[in-house]
């Protein structure tokens, strides 16, 4: 299982609750210029090791929360810090520029501030940025030329008007793991090309309907979660063939999702029912059709996929292909009225969509009856891993 950073430096998973996003309304309270003081600097040291010449020991980290800062520049006069967290202050783009400064720094988090932006000036050393609960509308600029972990969680990427949200931007190519939970992204118009690298990425409880704009560009993605999103057809999933590694997907809390329903009992008392035995659980009707569009699958949801489960999605595969196909042969279906903030709009399921009737793979492969198959997919290539030096302070 996958386990990622979460608040507080915990180890994140999809174990836990689900946590609602809180309203960004931020309630305005007057700000008053507050600066940190080199004593109030000095108290918040913490985490005892050896500096960036390894034979030294000094202080490195600094975790000055919740003091309603509008300054950090003071920061600047301990050179050998690695850690900055300054989570609950008042501090905006501005106030966090001048941390560009530290020349050794490789983690840095401002959670629950003012920032309206992550187009902080290149760091040379930091791997690690966390900025949750802020007021970041875009994804532009973020020149990190070493960053390898971004969290950008319950913002406002995007707002404007309040009615077609994208997720754009720029990212550093080193980037892999990036956490977008929580925002209003509906839409991707980020160029996938320099996200080689990216292994883990974070798309929880935005408003994602379609899942266009995946490339097999993301040749390392082995984890993406789209829990709590709009996802209302299979053949959605389709669309992430292109993604020769991903293992785990997650697709709890999307309107796809189901459970079989329960067959009659006969009358007669089985013998397993005599001795108590627990009867097995509903499973999700989507597990054997996402087996068979994504075969590499190892986990699905909370569960591992099971030996039976492959043998089943092979066996139907054929019966399978045939549904999906049926479904994008389907007639336009007209939703609802969507209200998003003061726009309201009709759409359709089957808009007109340039990937919407590509059939990527073989008809042996997918036991597809139709004609006219797009090309196959490419061979797996191996996945690599590499160890990041920050996580030992996480722990």
């Amino acid at each position: 299982m996958d386990e990622q950073l979460g608040e507080g430096g915990a180890l994140r998973g999809e174990g836990g609750p689900t946590v609602p996003s809180t309203p960004h309304f931020i309630v305005e309270e007057p700000i008053k210029d507050k600066k940190l003081s080199f004593e109030e600097a000095s108290a918040s040291l913490n985490t005892l090791g050896k500096d960036e010449s390894g034979v030294r020991y000094a202080y490195l980290m600094i975790s000055a929360n919740e003091k309603k800062l509008t300054d950090v520049a003071i920061i600047l006069n301990f050179k050998h810090v690695l850690f900055v967290d300054l989570s609950g202050n008042f501090l905006n783009l501005d106030a966090l520029q001048v941390l560009s400064g530290m020349p050794f720094m490789i983690f840095l988090r401002a959670d629950r501030n003012r920032i309206e932006s992550a187009a902080l000036s290149p760091m040379p050393y930091l791997q690690v940025l966390i900025l949750n609960k802020n007021q970041i509308t875009e994804t532009c600029d973020i020149n990190q030329p070493m960053l390898e972990y971004l969290e950008l969680e319950d913002n406002l990427i995007y707002t404007a008007q309040f009615d077609t949200e994208h997720l754009s931007g720029t990212y550093p190519c080193s980037l892999e793991k990036l956490y977008l939970a929580q925002n209003r992204i509906s839409k991707f118009t980020m160029d996938f090309s320099t996200l080689n690298n990216l292994k883990v990425l974070h798309l929880r409880e935005n408003n994602i309907r379609k899942l266009n704009g995946f490339t097999e560009e993301l040749e390392n993605l082995t984890y993406l979660n789209l829990r709590g999103n709009k996802i209302n057809k299979v053949r959605q999933f389709r669309k992430l063939m292109c993604l020769p590694n991903l293992e785990t997907l997650i697709i709890l809390e999307n309107p796809v999702c189901g459970v079989e329903e329960e067959k009659p009992k006969d009358e007669e008392i089985d013998e397993e029912e005599v001795f108590g035995e627990d009867e097995l659980p509903p499973r999700d009707i989507t597990r054997i059709p996402l087996l068979v569009l994504l075969p590499n699958l190892k986990r699905i949801n909370k569960e591992i996929v099971a030996l039976e489960e492959r043998e089943e999605a092979e066996m139907g595969k054929r019966k399978i292909s045939e549904q999906i196909f049926e479904e994008l042969s389907s007639e336009d279906e007209t939703e609802a009225p969507t209200t998003t903030g003061f726009t309201t709009e009709y759409t359709t399921e089957t808009e007109i969509d340039k990937n919407d009737y590509e059939w990527e793979t073989d008809i042996e492969e997918m036991g597809n009856p139709r004609e006219n198959p797009k090309d196959k997919l490419g061979p797996i290539k191996e996945e690599t891993s590499k160890s990041i030096g920050w996580e030992l302070c996480c722990n």
